[in-house]
């Protein structure tokens, strides 16, 4: 589907889109939880504004709206509220999203794959407000936050530089980069071996699976599609170090 002249980007500038990210969120989970709040809100809406591209929707529009609905929404709960009521939120934007399908007035082209795309994009745009309950929960978080994030950062700079020959084998590589970038982080906290290996392994999990899922759509060559998808692991990534947090709990 044709939408207009758009500049390309290409997947090393997506890997680099995406260790940029980590690193501003590696900054605000040392400013606190109010610049994480922001921060996390800003992937959300930033992921907004090139998801439908990604997925090719049928109405891009209606979809943007739902999902910077979200991440606003996410920043506020995440912030002033708790889990429980960002799980509320979790309930309430699948019924927002389908509700703003059905509003629609454009014959509803594709309806399901409309409203699939659309909860599916919000989902994520909410996972991000993790990254916030993470600092919020324990002071633990901040260590949770950090390694998850250079894991990602890791595997995405290792997946980046592999020869062509060799992708076939990316999973892997995004696997053992944030194993590697687990141990890395200890260099700079005093947090046990196996925690940070294991947490480095899962965001390179995390990684290798979205890898797997977006990797069989039509390549993200063009700018907004191409800037979701990097957005897409600083979203995910958000479950691990929410998880790791209440481990360390």
């Amino acid at each position: 589907m044709a939408f207009g002249i758009e500049t390309r980007m290409s997947a090393n500038a997506r890997a680099l889109t995406t260790i940029v990210g980590a690193g501003v969120l590696f900054g605000a989970s040392a400013l606190g939880a109010e610049a994480m709040a922001v921060a996390s809100g800003l992937i959300g809406m930033f992921l907004a504004f090139g998801w439908s591209f990604l997925i090719e929707l049928p109405n891009p529009g209606t979809a943007r709206r739902v999902i910077v609905g979200t991440a606003i929404a996410t920043a506020f709960v995440a912030y002033f509220l708790t889990i429980r009521e960002l799980t509320f939120l979790a309930g309430f934007v699948v019924i927002a999203g389908f509700v703003a399908e059905m509003a629609r007035k454009d014959g509803r082209p594709r309806l399901l794959e409309q409203i699939s795309g659309t909860v599916s994009g919000s989902m994520l745009a909410l996972m991000a407000g993790l990254w916030t309950r993470s600092l919020l929960v324990e002071s633990d978080g901040v260590d949770a936050i950090q390694v998850v994030l250079i894991a990602i950062a890791v595997a995405t700079l290792l997946e980046m530089l592999i020869p062509h020959s060799l992708r076939h084998l990316r999973h892997v590589v995004y696997m053992v980069g944030g194993f590697l970038g687990g141990l890395l982080f200890m260099l700079f906290a005093d947090l046990a071996w196996y925690a940070a290996g294991l947490t480095g392994l899962a965001a390179g999990a995390i990684l290798a699976m979205f890898d797997s899922i977006l990797r069989r759509l039509p390549p993200a060559t063009r700018r907004r599609p191409g800037f979701a998808l990097a957005m897409v692991p600083l979203c995910a990534g958000a479950v691990v170090a929410y998880t790791l947090t209440l481990i360390l709990a």
